[in-house]
């Protein structure tokens, strides 16, 4: 009996090995992805959530009724594999592949009732070089915990494949509403400005209208004065005001001329 049992689990760990990874890219694999092979082969043993498949090299894990995550456990491997084996994998298809630091798994999200599906961003964390067969089985454990504290990535990407049509339709929508913010809020800059610049340019008319009045004799300043239409704004008020100071005794210990505010 024993035996049997220990044949048989001989040919299941066989089986998802061989599940697991082709054999040309088995053949190719440095020593430290060959050692945690043998990690993500004993998690897969034990899974409750997540099979092998669709095909070769894949690992599909349930999300929710219907959302499957694929993570394609081949890919992962080949994208990070150093030269000179990802001189080998790579040709010349990506540059970044075998960027130290690179922990992004090759990921998709699939609706399993309509076939939608589409590529998703999801990266290890931490520092420093790590296999990548390394970062296929904390996934795998993430997976057999349900997804726990999920990048907002994926979040992003489910709502996609659940209904494409309306993702794009309010993708859109958004990206409207944010054009039409950023154009009232450049609107709101220019009539900003332009109410600064009016302002700057009102107060350098009025410093050129009082020297001016200030320059004036004593007839002009009273001709002037008597002409002029009654004030009707800021400006036309002061120019008022220093007239009427000017033309006005002042009271005792006062200049001639000395405004109650000063211009």
């Amino acid at each position: 009996m024993n035996e049997f049992s220990y044949s048989n689990l001989k040919d299941e760990w066989k089986r998802i090995d061989q599940a697991l990874i082709p054999p040309d890219l088995f053949v190719s694999m440095p020593q430290p992805e060959c050692k945690g092979l043998t990690l993500l082969t004993d998690v897969m043993i034990n899974a409750t959530v997540c099979k092998l498949g669709p095909r070769v090299g894949l690992i599909t894990a349930p999300y929710s009724d219907d959302i499957e995550i694929v993570l394609d456990v081949a890919e992962t491997i080949e994208r990070r594999l150093p030269a000179p084996w990802n001189g080998f994998w790579n040709n010349e298809r990506d540059n970044d592949r075998g960027r130290e630091g690179d922990r992004h798994l090759e990921t998709w999200v699939r609706n399993s009732k309509t076939g939608a599906n589409t590529k998703v961003c999801i990266a290890a964390t931490g520092e420093g070089y790590v296999p990548a067969i390394d970062d296929c089985v904390s996934f795998v454990l993430w997976a057999e915990a349900g997804f726990p504290y999920p990048p907002t990535t994926l979040d992003d990407r489910i709502l996609f494949v659940r209904d494409p049509e309306h993702y794009e339709a309010e993708k859109a929508r958004k990206k409207e509403a944010l054009r039409a913010a950023q154009q009232a809020e450049l609107l709101r800059k220019d009539l900003a400005r332009e109410k600064s610049l009016a302002e700057t340019k009102a107060l350098f008319q009025l410093e050129l209208e009082v020297r001016r009045v200030r320059n004036l004799g004593w007839h002009e300043l009273m001709a002037e004065h008597e002409s002029a239409d009654p004030p009707t704004d800021a400006i036309s008020s002061a120019l008022y005001q220093l007239r009427d100071s000017l033309l006005t005794l002042p009271a005792p210990g006062h200049p001639i001329g000395q405004l109650t505010n000063d211009l």
